[in-house]
This record gives C-alpha cells, sequence and structure tokens, in this order.
C-alpha cells in the first residue's frame, strides 16, 4: 500500500508544497493534482492512484498520448528554450519572418518537459517491469482525454487546429491550412505517441499513413544559419513538439 498525500492545486498549494518532507516523491498530473509519496511509486501504481484520486476511469484517457515526464530536468530545459526560434524572427525579413512570429507563438502555448519513451498504460507497464520503473524525485504524468484535431505548424498560410479524421492523410491536412507544397516531397508528422515521421505528400510517392489524433504536421520553414547556434532552429521545433503534453 503506498501511503500518498492528494495536494489540492490552488492559492495554497505554494504554501503546502513547501511543507512537503525533503525526499518526498512529487507527482504532478494534468493540470488539477499534485501527489506526494512517501515511497518511490511504481509507474503502473502511480498511474492508477492518480486516476482515482481524478475520479477517471481508465477508458476515459487516451493512452497513445499519455506520457511520463520530467519538468525539472536539464534536458527539459534546453527543450523548452525557444531562443532558436526568437532568432529566426530577428535575422529574417518580410514573410519568413511572420511565419517565425506566428509559429513561436504556437509553441508558447504549449506546455513541454522531457518525455520519456514508452507506454504509461498500466495494463501494459504493470505485467511488464522494465517498463514499470520506480519514479524516484518528482515527475510529471499527462492523461489527456482523446484528442479531436490535428494541428498544422511551420510554412503554411493558415496554421492551428483541424479537426481529425481517421480517413484523412497528411496531404488533406496540409491542403487546408494552404500550403505550397511546390518542391516538397515530405512533411513531419509528430505523433501523439511522441514519435516523430517524414510522410510523403507529392503526387509521385503518395501513400495513405495513418494519422493519430492530437498529432502535429510541421512544414519545416526557411532559416539562417547563425553563428554559435547549437542546434537548427527546425530541428529544435520538432523536438519541442515531441515533448509537448498533450491536454
Amino acid at each position: 500500500m503506498i501511503d500518498y498525500q492528494v495536494i489540492k492545486r490552488g492559492l495554497c498549494a505554494a504554501v503546502l508544497l513547501i511543507a512537503l518532507p525533503a525526499k518526498a516523491n512529487l507527482l504532478t498530473a494534468n493540470q488539477d493534482i499534485a501527489l506526494s509519496f512517501t515511497q518511490p511509486p511504481r509507474l503502473a501504481e502511480a498511474v492508477l492512484t492518480i486516476t482515482q484520486a481524478q475520479q477517471r476511469s481508465l477508458d476515459d484517457v487516451y493512452w497513445p498520448a499519455a506520457g511520463l515526464y520530467q519538468r525539472g530536468s536539464e534536458k527539459a530545459k534546453q527543450i523548452a528554450d525557444l531562443r532558436p526560434v526568437r532568432h529566426q524572427i530577428a535575422v529574417n525579413t518580410g514573410t519568413v519572418k511572420k511565419q517565425w512570429q506566428t509559429l513561436y507563438q504556437a509553441l508558447k502555448k504549449m506546455a513541454v518537459g522531457e518525455r520519456i519513451p514508452g507506454t504509461i498504460d498500466p495494463d501494459i507497464t504493470r505485467i511488464t517491469l522494465n517498463t514499470n520503473p520506480a519514479l524516484k524525485g518528482n515527475w510529471h504524468v499527462q492523461l489527456p482525454k482523446r484528442p479531436t484535431n490535428v494541428t498544422v505548424l511551420g510554412a503554411v498560410d493558415k496554421p492551428g487546429d483541424y479537426s481529425w479524421d481517421e480517413r484523412h492523410a497528411a496531404s488533406d491536412y496540409i491542403q487546408q491550412a494552404r500550403a505550397d507544397t511546390l518542391g516538397i516531397s515530405h512533411v513531419w508528422v509528430i505523433s501523439a505517441t511522441g514519435e516523430r515521421a517524414q510522410y510523403p505528400i507529392a503526387y509521385w510517392n503518395h501513400q495513405h499513413r495513418d494519422i493519430l489524433p492530437g498529432s502535429v504536421i510541421y512544414i519545416p520553414l526557411p532559416s539562417k544559419t547563425i553563428k554559435g547556434q547549437a542546434i537548427a532552429p527546425n530541428q529544435h521545433v520538432l523536438t519541442y513538439l515531441q515533448n509537448r503534453l498533450i491536454p
């Protein structure tokens, strides 16, 4: 039996957190709850405890998009740093500058962390030991409902959310977002699972590949090289999108 304390989110949350034992194992979940465990819980136990505290059934969670995150790690801080995008706003002009600005505003609205690869579905993790680690320290568990949209970002005229349709391919969403695909044969799809892959969209290589609800389609923007920049800006955007928290 795990001894845990439910911490209500709200005006007094900061005071309650300060009062926690120094070695407490703290799990936050979505935007409404935090749990303090005296002993590191296993992932499956933590997820089951969280759903009970939220008074939700396991069927209420969209497991492909559910994830385990570290939000205070050095890697999480690097992922959340949008300076590569801001630099492109500073050095570009005209339409490209506006596209980077629009992208920056969209990314700022997303919460991100360091997403740990793999499923957190307790039906799987509790019977497979290597997928059921002990969660020592501070962790975040995101348990979303099934999304209803696919998001299109990058080099498009109308970036934003579009209604998910199981019959739609990447090219269908791109067409809705009014992208100039001349010379473009592939786009990036960042799945709700956190994985990313290039999907073909040209007439000569087109093939249907399913896209999960909650996924993001990204067409890279033109970018300029900046001295001392450690990572290409479009690569940083892809990493950022892979590690977003799906609400």
